[in-house]
């Protein structure tokens, strides 16, 4: 997923998953080494054609997180991003060029199957080891970069081909291809010295990399950097089995390949993990878009009919009075509706504008200054960080505080509004106050009265206005533990 400025509470789920995984594939890259250490123990398949599926699936596997992190980079232009995009590609088309394409040919593994594989996979190892811990720096020119990078993995690979091609005939053998993992007295770190150094440095770096990885998850709260922390443990351990034996280079599938498989099935479930997440943006953007349409076409036709029969009744209202007093009378109930109706189209705008995951102190905020600005006064916006409430319930507590500043201006002709938010022990209080001129006895009947207490009341909350004569006016509203909470 994209990395994320989230609340309180989605730090400390970024937190337990990443432990939670990290732990998992911990115990499982554990189990699986002791598979390869006890001698009672046996767990090996004799399949040529079951590395070639591994290797595709790899190869398949890992060319789609390449193209998924290079998403990421077009947007960020980050070092880091870039860097992974580059490890991931060569691992990729190691895995394809060197390892599955030369297997489906159906001949026995020569050196140049066995030396250019690893080459590429521990020059990709190192990338992967130093993209978990460089730093997120923005690059200036990002086609330029990315053309560097690519063109340098395309090079690369060429080159280990052509100097492996060149000196194959005095490279050692890795490992005898008859050798067998099965049975008490199977071997047990076999193989060429270099292949099986080559193993283990494979081994320390993925390590590092899960360690820097699960910083930046931690850091960012990013769910990519997580499954790739959990990916690289079972790297790791995969490393370390190949180590113990390299069933890499031979015909059997042995403890190490199926790590290894499972480490590109973590990489896969991140990746389809960031599909979604990138697919759920892409809703939510078109409903904001399609929100803002409609928010538009509200100020721009209904909004703008209302505050032109305003006007227009308000003129015909003043000189009416002079005429007819029931005549006044009406027109000013008719103004008065044109004028509710001009407010209730203003605040189904301001909620149409906003984002569905907008933060609450956020969303309140917003409200409260459009609301205010449109009568001229100021507001003060004093909310406790880390209070969460569900979509309804920020809904409403938005259109009450729109309401209760919409009277604070119009009828008691605040200048200032004072808007707080708190959390109590068994919920959280709203409290709107007002230096407005007040008013002795608040009509109970009153539209936006009726509106603010019918709000408060489907919340099972409680409503309270309090308002003297020349000290203004202050509303207080408190909502159950069960509305909202505190985090």
């Amino acid at each position: 997923m994209l990395p994320s400025v989230g609340r309180p509470d989605e730090g400390r789920r970024t937190g337990r998953f990443v432990w939670t995984l990290l732990s998992v594939t911990v115990a499982i890259g554990g189990l699986a080494t002791l598979v390869t250490v006890l001698p009672f123990v046996s767990f090996a398949h004799k399949s040529p054609t079951l590395h070639v599926a591994i290797e595709t699936s790899v190869s398949i596997i890992g060319l789609l997180a390449a193209y998924l992190v290079l998403g990421r980079f077009r947007r960020s232009e980050a070092l880091d991003d870039l860097l992974l995009v580059g490890a991931l590609v060569l691992l990729a088309l190691t895995n394809l060029c060197f390892s599955a394409l030369p297997a489906l040919e159906g001949g026995p593994s020569g050196r140049f199957e066995t030396w250019s594989p690893v080459i590429g996979r521990v020059f990709g190892a190192i990338g992967v080891a130093v993209a978990a811990f460089s730093p997120s720096k923005r690059l200036h020119s990002r086609r330029r970069a990315l053309a560097i990078m690519l063109g340098g993995c395309a090079v690369g690979l060429v080159a280990i081909a052509a100097v492996i091609a060149g000196v194959r005939g005095v490279l050692p053998s890795g490992l005898d291809p008859d050798l067998s993992p099965v049975g008490s007295e199977r071997p047990r770190i076999v193989g060429h010295p270099a292949l099986l150094s080559i193993q283990a440095l494979g081994a320390l770096l993925f390590a590092a990399a899960a360690t820097g990885f699960a910083r930046r998850a931690l850091r960012r709260r990013d769910e990519l950097m997580a499954w790739l922390a959990g990916a690289s443990v079972l790297a790791a351990f995969a490393r370390l089995n190949y180590f113990l034996f390299p069933s890499l280079y031979s015909d059997w599938v042995y403890t190490g390949d199926f790590l290894r498989l499972g480490s590109y099935l973590l990489l896969l479930a991140g990746a389809l993990r960031e599909i979604g997440a990138y697919q759920r943006q892409a809703e939510i953007a078109a409903q904001l878009m399609e929100r803002h349409r409609i928010a538009r076409d509200l100020h721009d036709g209904l909004a703008q009919d209302l505050a032109f029969i305003t006007m227009q009744v308000q003129e015909l209202a003043d000189k009416a009075g002079r005429d007819g007093e029931a005549r006044a009378n009406g027109i000013t109930r008719l103004s008065q509706a044109a004028h509710r109706a001009l407010a209730e189209s203003r605040h189904a705008i301001t909620m149409l504008v906003g984002s569905p995951d907008e933060p609450l102190a956020v969303a309140v905020e917003r409200v409260a200054e459009e609301t205010a600005s449109r009568r001229g006064a100021r507001v003060t916006v004093d909310i406790e960080p880390g209070i969460e409430v569900p979509a309804e319930v920020q809904h409403a507590l938005a259109r009450i505080v729109a309401e209760a500043i919409t009277n604070a201006t119009r009828h008691g002709r605040a200048r200032a509004i004072e808007v707080s938010l708190a959390s109590l022990e068994d919920g959280l209080q709203l409290r709107i106050s007002d230096d407005g001129c007040g008013v002795d006895r608040p009509r109970p009947g009153g539209f936006g009265l009726s509106s603010m207490r019918s709000r408060v009341s489907d919340l099972g909350g409680t409503f309270n206005l309090r308002s003297t004569v020349g000290e203004g006016t202050t509303v207080t509203v408190v909502l159950p533990l069960r509305g909202a909470r505190a985090v």
